[in-house]
Formats: C-alpha cells, sequence, structure tokens
C-alpha cells in the first residue's frame, strides 16, 4: 500500500519516515473507510493516531492496553486500563496502533468498540509482522526488528540510553 519499503533485519524509522507512512495510511483510509472517530492504543499507537487524526480532521480518542506494567509483561493477555470511549456508538470507528504481531491488542479493542455500540470497526497499523492477521490498513509489513524514533532512547538514571528492547534485539540479530 504505502511507497514506505524497508529491507534488512533491522529497520530505523525516522520521523519522516513515519509521517510519509501516517500520510499514505490516512489517504488510504479516507478512500476506503472515512471514520467518524478515531481511537488511539496508548502508547505507541497514540502517535500515528494523532497524526491521521489530525489530516483526516476527526476526533481522537485513547484507549489503552497492555500486558506490561513499567515496561516489564506481567499478564499473558493484554488488560483494559483505559477502556473505550462511549463516543463510538453508531459510529465508524478506525482503531489505530503502531505496530500488530498477533493482532490480539487490536481485536480485543475491536470488540470492546463493538460492545459499546460501534456501527463499522477497522484497523490500521504502521507496521505489522507477517503472518495470518492483518489490520484492516497497514504502512508495511516486515519481520525486521523496526526502531521507533520516539522510544529509540529512554532516560534512565537521569541519563539516555538505548531501549534495553532494542539493544536485546539489535545484539541477537546485529
Amino acid at each position: 500500500m504505502a511507497a514506505f519499503s524497508p529491507e534488512g533485519d533491522i529497520v530505523q524509522l525516522s520521523w519522516d519516515d513515519v509521517m510519509e507512512i501516517c500520510r499514505d495510511l490516512a489517504m488510504a483510509i479516507h478512500k476506503d473507510f472515512d471514520p467518524d472517530i478515531i481511537i488511539g492504543v496508548a502508547r505507541g499507537g497514540l502517535i500515528p493516531a494523532a497524526v491521521i487524526a489530525s489530516i483526516l480532521r476527526k476526533d481522537l480518542f485513547p484507549v489503552a492496553l497492555s500486558r506490561r506494567m513499567k515496561g516489564v509483561i506481567v499478564r499473558e493477555k493484554p488488560q483494559v486500563l483505559v477502556p473505550v470511549s462511549d463516543e463510538v456508538d453508531g459510529k465508524r470507528v478506525l482503531i489505530v496502533d503502531e505496530r500488530s504481531e498477533s493482532g490480539e491488542t487490536l481485536r480485543l479493542t475491536a470488540r470492546e468498540a463493538q460492545k459499546k455500540g460501534a456501527k463499522k470497526v477497522k484497523t490500521a497499523t504502521l507496521f505489522s509482522r507477517l503472518g495470518e492477521w492483518r489490520p484492516s490498513f497497514c504502512g508495511f509489513e516486515t519481520d525486521a526488528v523496526v526502531i521507533k524514533p520516539w522510544d529509540y532512547e529512554l532516560i534512565v538514571q537521569g541519563k539516555f540510553v538505548l531501549n534495553p528492547d532494542y539493544e536485546q534485539e539489535l545484539f541477537t540479530r546485529g
């Protein structure tokens, strides 16, 4: 779908890359779906969701689902931490996350939106892992390690350090 096509085992997205992918996604979404509202999946999905919502001039509502607590996986299944807004009732809803691996988070969010009366629900991601489940709209598919510009570095003990998740992946693949 998008003009962006990464190569290699490691893909480091720049902010310009993210904007290009969001623009391509927004155009495809506008042509094929034109949602009434957008739900952004916190944390990472709020960034592309905000960009796409701004381009499409749609209201944005957050939802938070996670297996993690303070960056550490503590649950087997995602838990709803911030529920889907009641504003979805009777609306065409686009759910945006930065990535999809199994699709579990997006499917859970879609079910929650449908329970609250959403008329139609579609999903979008910047990228998706190669596999059986795919979002309705996707910037690109890959099995590469994708490094996002907003979480490349983290503050640890008052200093910027490479995100440990990336460090582990880069060490094992690099």
